[in-house]
């Protein structure tokens, strides 16, 4: 099976920093360490996208957007043909509908 190439949108890419941001406030090597955990697991959507579940909080999810959670964050991306897209990277105390 041929990999997905693995696509982060300025959306997840924005705000992924604005996260990094925010705990690097407290602590730069926490702030590193979910940066890294979270590129990382991205990462290896690739092997299986369909491993995780649809996010039910998308809003008229065709049926291929998926999320995956890594401590209170919930990454979600989108299978294509030949690309998996990471769409948002969400704190879960944000609203769960959003994008």
């Amino acid at each position: 099976m041929k990999k997905k190439k693995i696509i982060w949108s300025e959306r997840a890419i924005a705000s992924l920093k604005e996260h990094y941001d925010h705990i690097k406030q407290d602590s730069v090597p926490a702030a590193k360490r979910v940066k890294s955990e979270i590129i990382n697991a991205s990462k290896s959507l690739n092997t299986y996208p369909e491993k995780y579940q649809l996010d039910e909080y998308y809003p008229n999810n065709p049926g291929n957007i998926r999320r995956f959670f890594r401590w209170s964050y919930r990454i979600v991306y989108q299978v294509n043909e030949k690309t998996i897209d990471v769409l948002n990277v969400l704190h879960t105390s944000q609203e769960p509908n959003q994008k």
